[in-house]
Protein backbone atom coordinates (compact mmCIF):
# COMPACT_ATOMS: atom_id res chain seq x y z
CA UNK A 1 0.00 0.00 0.00
CA UNK A 2 1.78 3.31 -1.18
CA UNK A 3 0.69 6.71 0.94
CA UNK A 4 -0.18 9.40 -1.38
CA UNK A 5 2.86 11.81 -1.05
CA UNK A 6 1.82 15.30 -0.88
CA UNK A 7 4.04 17.14 -3.62
CA UNK A 8 3.92 20.46 -3.01
CA UNK A 9 4.48 20.04 0.80
CA UNK A 10 7.22 17.61 -0.02
CA UNK A 11 9.04 20.48 -2.24
CA UNK A 12 8.07 23.23 0.17
CA UNK A 13 10.04 21.28 2.91
CA UNK A 14 13.11 20.29 0.83
CA UNK A 15 13.45 23.91 -0.76
CA UNK A 16 15.63 24.65 0.97
CA UNK A 17 18.09 21.64 -0.23
CA UNK A 18 17.72 21.96 -3.32
CA UNK A 19 18.24 26.48 -2.75
CA UNK A 20 21.76 25.07 -1.24
CA UNK A 21 22.35 22.47 -3.60
CA UNK A 22 21.82 24.93 -6.81
CA UNK A 23 23.96 27.72 -5.18
CA UNK A 24 26.43 25.08 -5.14
CA UNK A 25 26.56 24.05 -8.47
CA UNK A 26 25.70 27.25 -9.97
CA UNK A 27 26.97 31.34 -9.43
CA UNK A 28 24.65 33.25 -11.76
CA UNK A 29 21.37 34.05 -9.55
CA UNK A 30 18.64 33.84 -12.34
CA UNK A 31 20.48 30.28 -13.54
CA UNK A 32 20.14 29.12 -9.73
CA UNK A 33 16.46 29.73 -9.94
CA UNK A 34 15.88 28.12 -13.11
CA UNK A 35 17.91 24.97 -11.63
CA UNK A 36 15.80 25.16 -8.36
CA UNK A 37 12.42 25.20 -11.09
CA UNK A 38 14.23 21.83 -12.82
CA UNK A 39 15.05 20.62 -9.40
CA UNK A 40 11.04 21.02 -8.47
CA UNK A 41 9.65 19.67 -11.63
CA UNK A 42 11.73 16.57 -11.77
CA UNK A 43 10.96 15.96 -8.12
CA UNK A 44 7.51 16.48 -8.32
CA UNK A 45 7.51 13.88 -12.08
CA UNK A 46 9.56 11.61 -9.76
CA UNK A 47 6.81 11.46 -7.16
CA UNK A 48 3.91 11.19 -9.69
CA UNK A 49 5.77 8.30 -10.98
CA UNK A 50 5.87 6.46 -8.16
CA UNK A 51 1.95 7.09 -7.44
CA UNK A 52 1.43 5.69 -10.91
CA UNK A 53 3.61 2.19 -9.99
CA UNK A 54 5.46 2.31 -13.10
CA UNK A 55 8.29 1.48 -11.67
CA UNK A 56 10.18 4.97 -12.20
CA UNK A 57 10.34 7.73 -9.58
CA UNK A 58 10.52 6.89 -5.25
CA UNK A 59 10.29 3.32 -3.75
CA UNK A 60 11.11 4.23 -0.39
CA UNK A 61 14.29 2.38 -0.17
CA UNK A 62 15.64 5.48 1.05
CA UNK A 63 14.74 8.49 3.12
CA UNK A 64 12.70 10.77 0.81
CA UNK A 65 15.48 13.60 1.66
CA UNK A 66 18.29 11.32 0.06
CA UNK A 67 15.57 10.65 -2.88
CA UNK A 68 15.14 14.54 -3.03
CA UNK A 69 18.99 15.01 -3.23
CA UNK A 70 19.86 12.76 -5.70
CA UNK A 71 17.19 14.00 -7.95
CA UNK A 72 18.30 17.68 -7.50
CA UNK A 73 21.87 16.79 -7.53
CA UNK A 74 21.06 14.75 -11.40
CA UNK A 75 19.61 17.99 -12.12
CA UNK A 76 22.43 20.12 -11.01
CA UNK A 77 25.20 17.49 -12.70
CA UNK A 78 22.91 17.99 -16.20
CA UNK A 79 22.92 21.53 -16.02
CA UNK A 80 26.16 22.19 -15.49
CA UNK A 81 27.20 20.19 -18.62
CA UNK A 82 24.67 22.12 -20.35
CA UNK A 83 26.12 25.18 -19.60
CA UNK A 84 29.08 24.23 -19.86
CA UNK A 85 28.16 23.15 -23.48
CA UNK A 86 26.15 26.69 -23.86
CA UNK A 87 29.46 28.62 -22.57
CA UNK A 88 31.45 26.95 -25.51
CA UNK A 89 29.78 28.89 -28.06
CA UNK A 90 29.54 31.84 -25.94
CA UNK A 91 32.14 33.54 -24.29
CA UNK A 92 31.16 37.32 -23.56
CA UNK A 93 28.75 36.38 -20.84
CA UNK A 94 30.02 36.84 -17.10
CA UNK A 95 28.73 35.47 -14.49
CA UNK A 96 26.67 37.68 -11.79
CA UNK A 97 28.93 39.09 -8.99
CA UNK A 98 28.09 37.12 -5.78
CA UNK A 99 24.89 38.10 -3.51
CA UNK A 100 25.62 39.56 -0.49
CA UNK A 101 23.32 40.18 1.99
CA UNK A 102 23.55 43.31 4.41
CA UNK A 103 25.38 41.91 7.68
CA UNK A 104 24.47 43.07 10.80
CA UNK A 105 28.04 42.61 12.81
CA UNK A 106 31.42 42.31 11.41
CA UNK A 107 31.25 38.62 12.35
CA UNK A 108 28.34 38.15 10.58
CA UNK A 109 30.04 39.59 7.33
CA UNK A 110 33.18 37.60 8.10
CA UNK A 111 31.12 34.72 8.54
CA UNK A 112 29.42 35.13 5.28
CA UNK A 113 32.67 36.06 3.36
CA UNK A 114 33.66 32.67 4.06
CA UNK A 115 30.81 30.89 2.61
CA UNK A 116 31.01 32.77 0.05
CA UNK A 117 34.89 31.82 -0.86
CA UNK A 118 33.54 28.68 -0.08
CA UNK A 119 30.98 28.39 -2.28
CA UNK A 120 33.03 29.60 -4.87
CA UNK A 121 36.05 27.14 -3.85
CA UNK A 122 33.38 24.53 -4.61
CA UNK A 123 32.38 25.56 -8.17
CA UNK A 124 35.95 25.71 -9.22
CA UNK A 125 35.56 21.37 -8.54
CA UNK A 126 35.03 18.54 -11.17
CA UNK A 127 31.40 17.83 -10.43
CA UNK A 128 32.34 14.51 -9.42
CA UNK A 129 34.45 16.31 -6.19
CA UNK A 130 31.88 18.74 -6.03
CA UNK A 131 28.94 16.17 -5.47
CA UNK A 132 30.58 14.42 -2.73
CA UNK A 133 31.15 17.74 -0.87
CA UNK A 134 28.02 19.18 -1.04
CA UNK A 135 26.49 15.78 -0.05
CA UNK A 136 28.64 15.56 3.00
CA UNK A 137 27.87 18.92 3.77
CA UNK A 138 24.21 18.37 3.96
CA UNK A 139 24.91 15.31 5.91
CA UNK A 140 24.19 12.66 3.83
CA UNK A 141 26.48 9.31 5.30
CA UNK A 142 29.19 8.27 2.73
CA UNK A 143 27.11 4.96 2.07
CA UNK A 144 23.46 7.51 1.46
CA UNK A 145 26.08 8.81 -1.13
CA UNK A 146 27.32 5.87 -2.67
CA UNK A 147 23.72 4.69 -3.30
CA UNK A 148 22.72 8.16 -4.65
CA UNK A 149 25.81 8.08 -7.15
CA UNK A 150 25.75 4.76 -7.93
CA UNK A 151 29.47 3.93 -6.73
CA UNK A 152 31.33 2.23 -4.06
CA UNK A 153 31.47 3.24 -0.70
CA UNK A 154 35.22 3.61 -0.62
CA UNK A 155 34.73 5.52 -4.08
CA UNK A 156 33.41 8.21 -1.80
CA UNK A 157 35.69 7.91 0.01
CA UNK A 158 38.43 8.60 -1.62
CA UNK A 159 36.41 11.10 -3.71
CA UNK A 160 35.66 12.96 -0.18
CA UNK A 161 39.40 13.05 0.50
CA UNK A 162 40.80 14.11 -2.75
CA UNK A 163 38.15 17.19 -3.03
CA UNK A 164 38.98 17.88 0.29
CA UNK A 165 42.57 18.29 -0.38
CA UNK A 166 41.60 20.40 -4.07
CA UNK A 167 39.25 22.66 -2.06
CA UNK A 168 42.01 23.49 0.56
CA UNK A 169 44.84 24.36 -2.39
CA UNK A 170 42.05 26.42 -3.57
CA UNK A 171 41.11 28.16 -0.68
CA UNK A 172 44.76 28.81 0.11
CA UNK A 173 45.32 30.67 -3.40
CA UNK A 174 42.27 33.10 -3.11
CA UNK A 175 43.34 36.36 -1.60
Amino acid sequence: MKETIQVEKLLSEYAPLMARIAATFEANKALQDELIQEMSLAVWRAFEGSSKDSGSGFRGDASIKTFVAKVAHNKAVDHVIKEQRRQEFTHDEEPDPPNRLNAHSSQDAMSQERAMDLMTGLRQLEVKYRQVLALLLEGFSQLEIADMLGIKENAVAKRISRARQQLTQIMEQQP
